[in-house]
């Protein structure tokens, strides 16, 4: 049976088996990538003990700062110690393209107006987190496979997610904070297996559809 849940409102929202807290954290400005990353998405959220490339076949490390910034990333690996991406942009219209297949792991941090992330993860494993601050943000992602895990956090005006769950043991936790923000997210399965959801602002459109989407 398809189930279909929809809301368009003003003011608070939250949703999840757990109430998902808000973790406000100031801009780093510490002079390498890799420690800017670290603390502009968090030690928690890094695999290991903290290290953000320590242990992978593959890493990429990208920081961009300006206008009309893009970036693609394609990782594929299916070995145990695998795929990492670590990506900050800083500016206007920045684009960010990510695929990953393996035990991958992806972290995104956008600051400024008109951002882009889209990110497809297909296999084992699979960890991304994504921080969106600003104007017109936009996330699209498609998560296949297994073990996948989804964090997004989006601070502005305007801000959109649109996702699609291709199930196995799946966990989300989605924040929004702002005006006119929407969240918009397909599942191939009717069987909740974690979420977490938090809107604050003015505007809010959410939908989730479950059993919506063929393997």
């Amino acid at each position: 049976m398809n189930q279909i849940f929809s809301l368009a409102l003003t003011g608070t929202l939250a949703l999840g088996t757990a109430a998902a807290q808000a973790q406000q954290r100031p801009a780093s400005e510490a002079a390498t990538a890799g420690v800017r990353l670290a603390e502009d998405i968090g030690l928690e959220r890094l695999p290991g003990d903290g290290a953000p490339l320590g242990g992978a076949q593959n890493a990429a490390t990208l920081l961009q700062n300006g206008t009309g910034n893009a970036a693609r990333i394609d990782q594929q690996s299916l070995s145990t110690l695998s795929n990492q991406a670590y990506v900050v942009q800083v500016g206007a219209a920045n684009v960010v393209g990510l695929a990953q297949a393996g035990a991958n792991s992806a972290y995104v941090s956008q600051n400024g107006t008109g951002n882009t992330t889209s990110f497809t993860q297909d296999g084992q494993g699979n960890t991304s987190a994504i921080m969106q601050k600003g104007t017109a943000n936009k996330l699209t992602g498609l998560v296949k496979g297994d073990n996948n895990t989804v964090n997004v956090t989006q601070d502005g005006q305007g801000n959109t997610v649109e996702s699609k769950i291709q199930e196995s043991n799946r966990a989300y936790e989605i924040k929004q904070y702002g005006t006119n923000n929407t969240l918009k997210q397909l599942e191939s399965t009717t069987q909740a297996k974690g979420y977490g959801v938090e809107m604050r602002g003015n505007g809010i459109n959410l939908t989730i559809e479950q059993g919506k989407i063929a393997h």
